[in-house]
């Protein structure tokens, strides 16, 4: 589950005025996987998926370090998940 990633990205979408279906378009991206993602389904998405998403935002926000933000709310998730059961740990 992607606790930190999927609330960042729909913060960070909102704040660039982007409709899911927008950002889907302009990154290149289905707009099902996107949901999926500020849901906090799915599996993790990777770099690529982080760096395309990150641009768009970036272009359209006008706000820096958008893909370095997604990757360490992705990598806060990976660290607070025992991958054998599923379960997150809080900080």
């Amino acid at each position: 589950m992607l606790r930190n990633f999927g609330p960042l990205l729909t913060q960070k979408r909102i704040k660039a005025r982007l409709s899911i279906s927008e950002l889907a378009k302009l990154s290149g991206l289905p707009e099902a996987r996107l949901e999926a993602l500020e849901k906090g389904w799915g599996d993790y998405p990777n770099f690529d998926t982080c760096y395309r998403l990150g641009q768009v935002i970036s272009m359209h926000s006008g706000e820096n370090f958008v893909v370095q933000d997604l990757w360490e709310a992705l990598r806060t998730d990976k660290l607070h998940m025992n991958p054998r059961t599923g379960i997150h740990y809080a900080n």
